[in-house]
């Protein structure tokens, strides 16, 4: 477990989160989905979703990893992959059990099929949880539920910022996929649209989820994650 002066080093690099617009071309797009749909290391997770991992250096994602330093500073790339889920994500956070100091996360819409993007959002809530990778499932009965990294956590207990609000039906509307009992004690920081050539920034301990984007009429989604770290040793 991280100690709580690693807590407060993640905590001093933290912000809200954004959506930046306009970051790739149409020419960007196609060329990373041709790479993900001609590649033969595709993996498909016990848990669902298909990932395709990649690494710095590769040239795959390097001009977006140098396009990203310009704006957030000269980060280590901690992991990346694309992913093709045809289910929504549930809420979970991005982390690692080594414990290494994350930093940002970006998830970067590459395609929809089935309905318009705007059909699909990607939620951000205002909670945080620093004590290793985990989907956030209270009082859930998980009992021979697959896992694939991320441990399921069923008490709520050492989520950072948890309240007794309860979360509008402005956002409800579109997170039919989860059960009430796993948002109780969270709150919605904001949410964006997935926009195809964007890129929506967060911090990768932040809780975070995508809508229900099956019940909008879309079947699949593809897009490319990217995990990043501080290395103090530099």
């Amino acid at each position: 477990m991280r100690t709580q002066e690693q807590i407060q080093a993640i905590k001093n690099t933290q912000s809200n989160p954004k959506q930046l617009w306009n970051m790739l071309t149409q020419d960007d797009i196609d060329v990373l989905l041709n790479y993900y749909n001609t590649s033969d290391n595709v993996i498909e997770k016990n848990t669902g979703p298909k990932v395709l991992y990649v690494k710095e250096g590769e040239g795959v994602i390097d001009n977006i990893l140098a396009t990203l330093r310009k704006l957030y500073g000269n980060f280590d790339l901690r992991s990346a992959h694309f992913f093709d889920v045809t289910k929504p994500h549930i809420i979970h956070n991005d982390d690692d059990f080594d414990y290494p100091q994350c930093y940002k996360a970006f998830v970067i819409p590459l395609y929809v099929e089935g309905a318009t993007c705007d059909n699909a959002k990607f939620f951000v809530f205002d909670q945080t949880y620093y004590g290793g990778p985990a989907k956030f499932v209270n009082s859930e009965d998980v009992t021979n539920k697959p896992i694939h990294y991320n441990t399921f956590l069923t008490d709520y207990n050492d989520i950072e910022d948890t309240t007794i609000s309860t979360i509008e039906d402005i956002h409800l509307q579109y997170l039919t996929h989860l059960k009430p009992k796993w948002l109780e004690g969270l709150s919605v920081k904001c949410y964006f649209s997935w926009h195809i050539g964007s890129v929506i920034e967060f911090d990768s301990l932040r809780l975070h989820c995508s809508s229900d984007f099956n019940s909008a009429g879309i079947q699949r989604k593809i897009g490319l994650s990217i995990f990043t770290k501080i290395n103090n040793d530099k």
